[in-house]
């Protein structure tokens, strides 16, 4: 926040004259007082766009970050319109529907752990409880809830293709059930921590799991390019707004690891990009 300096004190005085002389109650102020005024604005400016005020060196470094992102996706793997939709906008309810489309377009879950979406989603149910108990603003973690929905249906699928539906609906059963546990009075506040500790974890065991996953399939089968690149994208621009928008070390340290973590499977998918699915017979 601003301090109410020497400057902003000009600032003040020279306005309440100016008021008061409008109303016929003070004097003409002089020459100098009048020309201190275009000169105080600009100390304003200057203070702030240097960063003395203490108010945009985060800011600043937050923009450098979404500059870099930005030239690394678009126009390659997203056009201009979907990154300000998703990175500008924060409108994240698209980012996992690639995958759920290519899963269902394909009839199979072939190449991705079960494991690892599991534990992808203990993540973000950690994140959004921890949030919604700390009373964060909606901006630092309304994608978790968004991205949660999306999890947890590709977790439904992945089960429904092995055959296995019914474990499928009880596991939705489930979830919903411990969510609403853990968002009622009856959770302690140390267990919310505790789960928002175990993100890092969880997202390192899951990621490395997928990881192990697509080096024994020698390819990334039906993962979705565009869902990789984009939980990678946003895993690094949350680091910064994270900082900005909640200070809570906890939460910046989670997006680090994930966009660590995210980067390994974009290399895979990378490295494996020409590697093809061997054709599987149905019975």
């Amino acid at each position: 926040m601003w301090s109410l300096d020497e400057t902003h004190l000009t600032l003040l005085k020279v306005g309440w004259r100016k008021k008061r002389r409008n109303t016929g109650h003070c004097p003409a102020e002089s020459r100098e007082e009048r020309e201190s005024v275009p000169r105080a604005r600009m100390r304003i400016v200057s203070q702030w766009t240097f960063g003395e005020t203490g108010g945009s060196k985060l800011c600043n470094m937050a923009a450098e970050a979404d500059g870099a992102l930005k030239r690394l996706l678009v126009p390659l793997l997203l056009p201009e319109k979907c990154y300000d939709q998703i990175f500008v906008q924060w409108d994240l309810l698209h980012v996992k529907l690639p995958q759920v489309f290519k899963i269902l377009g394909a009839k199979s879950a072939e190449g991705l752990s079960l494991q690892s979406v599991m534990l992808e989603l203990v993540a973000l149910t950690g994140t959004m409880v921890y949030s919604i108990t700390n009373n964060f603003p909606f901006s630092s973690w309304g994608e978790a809830l968004f991205l949660m929905l999306q999890t947890i249906t590709i977790c439904f699928l992945i089960l429904h293709y092995r055959g296995q539906t019914v474990k499928g609906v009880a596991f939705l059963a489930c979830y919903a059930l411990v969510l609403l546990v853990l968002l009622s009075p009856l959770t302690p506040l140390a267990v919310v921590t505790l789960l928002q500790a175990s993100n890092v974890p969880a997202v390192v065991v899951g990621k490395l799991l997928q990881a192990v996953t697509n080096y024994r399939n020698g390819h990334t089968g039906q993962l979705s390019a565009v869902t990789v690149f984009l939980l990678f994208g946003g895993s690094l621009a949350r680091i910064f707004t994270s900082i900005q928008e909640t200070g809570d070390p906890l939460m910046a340290g989670t997006f680090v690891v994930a966009a660590l973590f995210n980067g390994l499977i974009v290399a895979q998918l990378l490295f494996y990009w020409n590697a093809k699915a061997p054709h599987t017979k149905k019975e």
